[in-house]
């Protein structure tokens, strides 16, 4: 078993392919959205901070049961078509939203879920 130290040593430059599904609130899938990089820092208070191809940060939080290791292999995200070869893991998220623009600003920038 890890300290939290150690794992955040362990996650750092991990690659993670990250899908989000967006749902109203009725649990209808109103989009679902990929994107991928690589983890620059998992925070004290547990939360990922992913630097993409583009430079642009994502934040997201650290919860075990959202992530898997990834097989060995070629994934293409389905949005951009664009192929990320061989991430160490996979994490999704189900996100329940009511509110449209916060799918845009979420995308640009992370998850960051209400208690």
């Amino acid at each position: 078993m890890m300290t939290w130290r150690q794992l955040r040593n362990y996650l750092k430059g991990k690659v993670f392919l990250i899908g989000l599904t967006f749902v109203d609130k009725d649990g209808k899938v109103i989009e679902r959205y990929q994107t991928h990089g690589r983890v620059a820092k998992l925070t004290i208070d547990g939360f990922f901070k992913i630097i993409r191809d583009d430079d642009s940060i994502f934040r997201i939080p650290y919860l075990k049961e959202t992530i898997r290791k990834a097989k060995f292999g070629a994934y293409r995200e389905k949005s951009t078509g664009e192929t990320v070869e061989n991430p160490d893991f996979i994490m999704t998220w189900k996100v329940k939203t009511s509110d449209h623009t916060d799918l845009e600003e979420i995308k640009k920038h992370g998850y960051l879920p209400v208690p």
